[in-house]
C-alpha cells in the first residue's frame, strides 16, 4: 500500500539522517575537547545507550496517544529531527564555557562523560523511538504477519545509513558545508513526514521546517549563521588568537588565526603550525639536516605551513618531495602565505603531491630518499 511505502521511505531518510547528525556531532566533539579520542568512545557509547532507551520507551509508554498514532509520532521525529540537532551544535560550541575550562586544557573526565552524555540525547533518543514507531506504522498498513516486513526495514535504515555516510564525506563536506546541508537535510525531512502524515498540522509544520530549509540551502543566511557560530566556537578554545578563516573539510576542522604578526593553522581546535617563527626554524631545519650526511633527496609529510619546507631549500638539496593530504586546506591558507613562502613554491626543487599519505607510499618507485619526516598528524 501507499502508507507501507511512505513508512520505508520515511525509515530510509532516517537512516541518511542518522548518520549524517552522527557525523556531525562526532567532528563538533572533536573540536571542542581538543580531538581527545576518549570524546568519541563517549559519544558512541552514549549514542547506544539512548537509541536503546527510545525503543524502550515506546513499550514503556505504548498507551500514550503518540505512540498509539505511529505515524504522527514518527512525522514529529522527522520534523524534530533537524532542530534538534541545531540545539545540539550551538550547546556542544558552548559547553567549555558551562564547564569553566580554561582554554587549552583537556576537559577532565568527569565532566567529559556526562558532558557528552547530555549534548548526545535528544537526536539519538528521537532516533531510538522511530525504529519501533514505523515497525508499528507499518503493523498498521499490514494486517497479519509484518515479520518479514521489518526484516526489510533494518535493510532499508541500514541502507539509508550506508548512503548518509557517503552523502556526508563526498557531498555534505565538500560541497554543501554544514549549514547549507542542514538545509537541504531539512528540506527531504519535511516533505518525508508531510507525506507520512498528510494532516493540516503536520502540512504546516512541515511547510516551515522546508521554508527554513530553503533559506539556509539558497540563501546567505547560511555564511552568516556559519561565521557567528565558528566565532562563537573559537572563542572559548583560543581567546587570545584573532580567528580570520575556518573551514570544515574531509579530514576535520581547519581555521587559521592571528596573534600580531604571527598566523597561526589550527587543526581541531589545536594549533598545530604557527608562522613566521624564524629562529625556531632555522635550528629545527639544522637538526632535521644533520640526521643524514649530504642528503640530497627528502620526503616530508606536511610541515609547509609552519616554513620548515622554505628554510630547508636553503640548504644544498637536489627535491623535495612534500605530500599534503588536504588539499582545501592549503588553498585557504595562500592568503596569508609569507613572501618566503611564496618563493618557495615557485623552487623547481618543490614538488607537490596532495594526496593520501598511505597512497603515496604504496604508489611509490625504487626511487630511495635520504631522508623521510612526518610531520602530519599521525593518523587514527
Amino acid at each position: 500500500s501507499n502508507q507501507r511505502l511512505i513508512t520505508f521511505i520515511s525509515l530510509f531518510v532516517l537512516g541518511i539522517s542518522s548518520q549524517v547528525v552522527q557525523a556531525w556531532m562526532v567532528r563538533e566533539f572533536l573540536v571542542v575537547f581538543y580531538g581527545n579520542e576518549l570524546s568519541l568512545g563517549a559519544v558512541f557509547g552514549s549514542w547506544l545507550i539512548w537509541i536503546a532507551l527510545g525503543s524502550l520507551a515506546v513499550i514503556w509508554l505504548r498507551e500514550w496517544r503518540w505512540v498509539q498514532q505511529p505515524s504522527r509520532g514518527l512525522s514529529v521525529i522527522l520534523l524534530s529531527l533537524p532542530l534538534l540537532l541545531l540545539i545540539q551544535i550551538v550547546a556542544t560550541r558552548g559547553i567549555r564555557r558551562v564547564l569553566d575550562t580554561p582554554s587549552l586544557e583537556m576537559v577532565p573526565l568527569g565532566e567529559l562523560f556526562p558532558s557528552v552524555a547530555l549534548l548526545t540525547l535528544p537526536a539519538a533518543l528521537a532516533l531510538g523511538l522511530a525504529f519501533p514507531l514505523a515497525c508499528k506504522a507499518l503493523r498498521a498498513s499490514e494486517p497479519g504477519s509484518i515479520v518479514r516486513g521489518i526484516s526489510w526495514l533494518y535493510v532499508v535504515e541500514a541502507a539509508g545509513a550506508l548512503l548518509g555516510g557517503v552523502l556526508f564525506t563526498f557531498v555534505f563536506i565538500q560541497w554543501l558545508g554544514m549549514w547549507q546541508g542542514l538545509g537541504l537535510l531539512s528540506l527531504v525531512l519535511a516533505i518525508t513526514a508531510w507525506r507520512l502524515n498528510p494532516q493540516k498540522m503536520t502540512a504546516v509544520a512541515a511547510g516551515a521546517l522546508g521554508l527554513l530549509g530553503m533559506l539556509l540551502l539558497l540563501t546567505p543566511v547560511n555564511q552568516a549563521i556559519q561565521t557567528r557560530l565558528e566565532s562563537f566556537r573559537f572563542q572559548s578554545l583560543q581567546p587570545g588568537l584573532s580567528l580570520l578563516d575556518a573551514v570544515d573539510t574531509r579530514y576535520g576542522n581547519v581555521a587559521y588565526a592571528a596573534f600580531g604578526d604571527q598566523i597561526s593553522m589550527l587543526r581541531d581546535g589545536r594549533i598545530v603550525a604557527s608562522f613566521p617563527q624564524r629562529e625556531a626554524i632555522e635550528q629545527t631545519a639544522a637538526y632535521v639536516y644533520a640526521q643524514s650526511e649530504n642528503a640530497q633527496r627528502l620526503l616530508l609529510f606536511g610541515g609547509f605551513a609552519g616554513g620548515l619546507v622554505a628554510e630547508l631549500l636553503r640548504y644544498p638539496l637536489q627535491h623535495i618531495d612534500l605530500v599534503l593530504q588536504d588539499r582545501q586546506a592549503f588553498d585557504r591558507l595562500q592568503p596569508y602565505l609569507t613572501a618566503q613562502h611564496r618563493v618557495t613554491l615557485e623552487d623547481p626543487r618543490l614538488q607537490l603531491h596532495f594526496v593520501d599519505s598511505r597512497r603515496y607510499l604504496g604508489g611509490l618507485d625504487e626511487q630511495p630518499y635520504d631522508l623521510v619526516l612526518t610531520l602530519d598528524q599521525a593518523p587514527t
